[in-house]
C-alpha cells in the first residue's frame, strides 16, 4: 500500500491517531479498496474506535505497494507509542509539512512513513517492524 497525502490533510490525520491512542495502546492500520481504516481497541475490548479515509482523501492512493499480494488483505498492528511521536504538535506539522508518504510492504514487512517539508527536506521518517497479519 502507498498513499500520499497533502499538507491539510496531515492535520486531520494526526488528530485521528491521537483521538484513537485515547482508546487503545495499538494502532491498526487496515488499506482497503474503499480507502485506509484506522482502528483501536481498549485492553478489555469494550471500546473501539475507527477512522475510514477514503481513498479521495489522499492525493495519491495506491493498494499495490510493487510487491504482487493478489486479492489478500493486509492489515498492520502498530504499537502506539511509536506512531504517536510523530504527529505529536500537529499545528508545527501544519506549517512545515508539505506531504505525508506512508507506505506498506510485504516484502520487508515494514510500515514506513515520510514527512516532506516545503524547502524539499526530509521532517522526518518513520521506518517500523509492524505485525502484518496476511
Amino acid at each position: 500500500m502507498n498513499c500520499v497525502i497533502e499538507r491539510n490533510s496531515v492535520k486531520a490525520l494526526g488528530k485521528a491517531i491521537h483521538a484513537l491512542s485515547r482508546i487503545g495502546n495499538e494502532l491498526w492500520l487496515d488499506p482497503m479498496a474503499k480507502g485506509l481504516a484506522l482502528r483501536s481497541v481498549n485492553a478489555a475490548h469494550s471500546a473501539y474506535g475507527c477512522f475510514l479515509f477514503s481513498p479521495m482523501f489522499f492525493k495519491q492512493y495506491s493498494l499495490e505497494s510493487g510487491s504482487k499480494q493478489g486479492s489478500k488483505a493486509i492489515k498492520c498492528k502498530l504499537v502506539m507509542k511509536s506512531v504517536l511521536p510523530l504527529f505529536r504538535c500537529l499545528t508545527s506539522i501544519e506549517r512545515s509539512v508539505e506531504r505525508c508518504h506512508i507506505s506498506v510492504s510485504t516484502a520487508t514487512d515494514r510500515v514506513i512513513i515520510q514527512f516532506f517539508c516545503r524547502h524539499g527536506r526530509k521532517h522526518c521518517v518513520w521506518d517500523n517492524n509492524p505485525i502484518l497479519l496476511k
